[in-house]
């Protein structure tokens, strides 16, 4: 699901919450009842709904939690695996460049005996 889908959610619930809300204090304030059940009604049903979002706060912070929590561990998964694979093509890269030292200084030894090195001068590398 992606974000937006997410969020469209919650405008939806929270909207048919609010809109069952209202309605129930105007059938409330509409409907035939004394001062005092009216209040205590009007009371219970605040209540009523003062928990309900309580709760569906506390739910939706733990599902923020457990997602935050997952999307952690795959973005430290992702990581390390990209971590792991330029560390490898360092070391291919790191031995290429290894073995091409070692042709170029083969080559160079090759032609300096070649060349014949004849003032008897001490040709070899440093």
């Amino acid at each position: 699901m992606s974000k937006n889908d997410d969020r469209g959610m919650a405008m939806l619930i929270a909207g048919f919450g609010l809109g069952t809300l209202v309605g129930t204090v105007i059938g409330l304030l509409v409907a035939p009842k004394a001062g005092r059940e009216l209040r205590s009604d009007i009371a219970e049903y605040s209540k009523d709904y003062y928990d309900k979002a309580k709760d569906y706060s506390r739910d939706a912070i733990e599902a923020g939690k457990h997602k935050a929590s997952d999307m952690y561990e795959s973005g430290k998964e992702r990581a390390q695996a990209a971590y792991d694979s330029g560390k490898e093509r360092a070391k291919e890269y790191s031995a290429r460049v290894g073995e091409k030292i070692g042709q170029v200084k083969s080559q160079i030894s090759d032609r300096m005996h070649s060349s014949g090195n004849s003032d008897g001068e001490d040709v070899s590398p440093a």
